[in-house]
């Protein structure tokens, strides 16, 4: 045995311990900086600042280095660099004296091709154990534990990060400055910002590998739903609203609310566009007996809500919460009444349709035996897709109903075929000028 630690076998195969042992360490090292790399990507930040929160302090640590993230990222890059250029200059010659030896004693080569294979074997070794220890084996385990890893990583790659800041700051400046002249803009941090189409897609990843279950599922995606729709999507049409003129008596406002079996009645002077306000069935009850025929329900009406068309519905919903409104009138930019909208109807677009003891209607989607689907004409564009499974082109209406109307170009009657490039439309009753349910025969069933 030398003072460096080389020895030399029986065989005369020469065997550097030291070389050895360092290429281990520089092997460890290049494991320890690549899973710090992947901790910090993959762990989940509000899981970490819940444990900073918490008074954890390898939780705060870990923080830290995701606030400087292009720092952090930058020193994991070099810690690697240096491992691996160190792992190169002293495995590979010391793995290669020892197949060099090995083969000299083995077989009868000349010195050339002996040094070509053990060059050849020694470099293959050192790559396979750089890539699966040092690579490809930390970056799984920091994937699959990314806040275990995090929290065990972060001090000591920290304190590594402190050592070489200078030389890191000087290296991730010029990056940066690379990266600008590319017109983009270097963050710091990670974004951690999502838009509703980007939690949708992580809540569709959950349910597919069973994460979610179906009704869970279904309520998160319909609460992502409700911030992109308003109020005019959920109102009740102006030509449904159920209302009375100020002047009426309160038993006329009782027919009504017996006849449509709705507990609040819109109260309106001249017409629909002077409201005053609503009657709830409970005033009806509170009157003396035997005054409902002398009593104008204009003087026991009470404040409704009023909020625009284009009011978005998340928001809409808060406000009559804290309200404690349970309608309220929808007008357009000229102050026309077009709808009323009911925190019922609120509700059903987040947790879907429910009928309670006053709702006698039919569904709004009924699939048919044939392959065909009888439909409302008030379906939107979303609900007609989910109904039929094809999506409506885009265009100046709402609903399916406009959609047909400007596909025949008139108000069509029933009975009446309407064929697009999406199938055949059939009018099979009308209310008025409007279209109340379809039938729908998509595309590749009437083909």
């Amino acid at each position: 045995m030398s003072e460096l630690g080389v020895f030399a076998t029986s065989e005369g195969i020469t065997v550097d311990v030291g070389a050895l042992v360092l290429a281990a360490v520089l092997l460890a090292l290049n494991g320890f900086f690549v899973a710090a790399e992947f901790a910090l990507l993959a762990a989940r930040r509000s899981r970490i600042e819940q444990l900073a929160a918490d008074g954890n302090k390898r939780a705060k640590s870990a923080l830290a280095g995701m606030r400087e993230l292009t720092l952090m990222l930058a020193g994991a890059q070099l810690g690697i660099t240096m491992c691996s250029l160190g792992l190169g200059l002293v495995a590979e010659p010391a793995v290669a004296a020892i197949f060099e030896g090995a083969l000299g004693q083995w077989f009868t080569l000349s010195d050339t091709w002996t040094h070509i294979i053990g060059f050849t074997l020694a470099l293959s070794l050192v790559v396979f154990l750089h890539m699966v220890v040092g690579e490809m084996a930390p970056k799984s385990w920091a994937i699959s534990h990314p806040e275990d890893s995090a929290l065990k990583l972060a001090r000591l790659f920290r304190l590594f990060v402190r050592i070489f800041r200078p030389v890191i700051w000087f290296m991730n400046t010029i990056a940066n400055g690379v990266v600008r002249l590319v017109g983009v803009e270097p963050q710091d941090e990670r974004a951690m910002a999502h838009s509703a189409s980007d939690l949708r897609l992580l809540l569709d990843e959950s349910a597919g590998h069973g994460g979610l279950a179906r009704t869970e599922h279904e309520l998160l995606a319909r609460s992502l739903d409700l911030s992109g729709l308003t109020a005019a999507d959920a109102m009740t049409a102006r030509r449904d609203i159920i209302a009375v003129a100020a002047d009426s008596t309160a038993d006329v406002a009782a027919a009504e609310a017996h006849r449509t079996g709705r507990s609040r009645i819109v109260i309106y002077r001249d017409d629909l566009d002077h409201v005053e306000g609503f009657v709830h069935a409970k005033d009806l009850l509170r009157l003396p007996e035997g005054s409902w025929p002398t009593t104008q329900v204009g003087t026991i009406t009470r404040n409704i809500m009023v909020t625009p068309e284009h009011h978005g519905l998340e928001d809409l919903l808060l406000e009559m919460r804290t309200n404690r409104a349970h309608i309220t009138l929808v007008v357009d930019e000229r102050g026309t009444v077009v709808g009323l909208v009911t925190l019922e109807d609120v509700l059903e677009e987040l947790i879907g349709d429910f009928d309670d003891e006053s709702d006698q209607r039919p569904e709004d989607c009924e699939p048919q035996a044939d392959g065909s689907f009888k439909i409302s004409g008030g379906l939107r564009a979303d609900e007609f897709e989910h109904c039929v499974g094809i999506s409506l082109p885009e265009g100046e209406w709402q609903t399916v109903a406009g959609y047909v109307i400007d596909a025949v170009d008139e108000i069509p009657a029933v009975g009446a075929r309407i064929r697009t490039e999406l199938g055949e439309f059939e009018v099979l009753s009308m209310d008025g000028y409007a279209i109340e349910r379809l039938r729908v025969i998509a595309l590749r069933q009437s083909e």
